[in-house]
């Protein structure tokens, strides 16, 4: 996963989504009755991408789902027809690393290995002005303040950038601190604090108006630390591993609540909250999905589930709740109806 973040050159075209895509290829949709309680089953797999994919958002009204991929391509998918909108964006050839829908849904922005961040206007289906340069080496993940005037980046160089969209230069110096490179970040859902998680196993918290740590950094983990996400009152954090755990943090108290989640048999690459804070998911290397009761921290029953032929990536929620959709190295995106499911206890 590291490597396809890490690759270069950003070629900035937009290119159409030809009729060569067939669309039997393209999704692979389940039986349409409920998912079975002891084994969820994916609602749709869908097939676009010709390299694994790195990256997937929701847009803000979960119409729309984007997913990055190491071949270079961004696809928007219209989520109800399960099928690929009429456009593919054209990122870095070798790849891209992230994606993230702004809070109005009109902005795309997409990381790649050439360290830069490029944003799209997702109406015209074209980059909004030049890339925003400023990293040293590949960007690996972006994420938009709850306001959507700042994207932040972080690099392999180990730093984050915090851009002024509307001036499209950073603000101020990049954040420092950690001492390998940094693999997510994620804003507080009040944008005044912004997480960022490292391969020197910490997370740091910053405070976005001083520009510095909110005291110590975060350690509990024996690997890479690789994703984080907020739970939506932001009193807590998730954080994602190479060890194979996650560590739910007590955002106040810079500590962890209660002993990390472990259940993965591989890296856990990716977290996320469901919009109602209750469960997290978490996506591994060992090809498969966890849900976790947030209250209890505990796995829930019989969920531990996967239809990936190789690791998955990224895990994301849509904003209404019903449907959790992952990304990963074996080229599919795959929708989950777990409505029930991650709310039947």
């Amino acid at each position: 996963m590291r490597a396809a973040r890490r690759e270069a050159a950003m070629w900035l075209t937009v290119a159409m989504l030809g009729l060569a895509f067939c669309p039997s290829a393209l999704a692979e949709t389940s039986p349409t009755g409920p998912a079975r309680r002891s084994h969820p089953r994916p609602r749709a797999v869908l097939l676009a991408h010709k390299a694994g994919v790195n990256a997937i958002a929701f847009a803000p009204d979960g119409k729309t789902l984007a997913s990055g991929g190491a071949d270079g391509s961004i696809i928007l998918w219209d989520v109800a027809a399960r099928e690929p909108l009429a456009v593919v964006l054209a990122g870095p050839r070798q790849g891209v690393s992230s994606v993230a829908f702004s809070p109005d849904g009109k902005i795309l922005a997409s990381g790649g290995g050439d360290g830069t961040v490029v944003t799209w206007d997702l109406a015209r289906r074209e980059p909004l002005g030049l890339p925003l340069v400023g990293h040293a080496q590949g960007v690996t993940s972006v994420a938009f303040s709850p306001d959507g005037r700042t994207l932040a980046s972080a690099s392999d160089d180990r730093t984050v950038l915090l851009w002024d969209l509307a001036a499209r230069r950073p603000e101020g110096p990049p954040l420092s601190g950690h001492r390998d490179w940094i693999a997510g970040v994620a804003f507080a859902p009040d944008g005044k604090t912004l997480a960022s998680a490292s391969a020197d196993r910490t997370v740091i918290l910053w405070d976005v108006a001083t520009r510095r740590p909110l005291g110590s950094p975060l350690s509990g983990h024996a690997d890479w630390v690789v994703s984080v996400a907020f739970a939506p009152d932001g009193r807590t954090l998730a954080s994602a591993s190479a060890d194979r755990t996650v560590i739910l943090w007590d955002v106040a108290a810079h500590r962890p609540v209660g002993a990390p989640l472990a259940g993965h048999q591989n890296w856990v690459s990716s977290v996320a909250f469901s919009p109602d804070g209750k469960t997290l998911a978490s996506g591994s290397a060992d090809r498969t999905l966890l849900l976790w009761d947030v209250a209890t921290h505990q796995a829930l029953t019989s969920r531990l589930f996967g239809a990936h032929r190789r690791g998955v990536t990224s895990v994301v929620w849509s904003p209404d709740g019903e449907t959790l959709a992952s990304g990963g190295d074996d080229k599919r995106v795959i929708f989950w109806d777990l409505g029930r499911e991650a709310t039947s206890r």
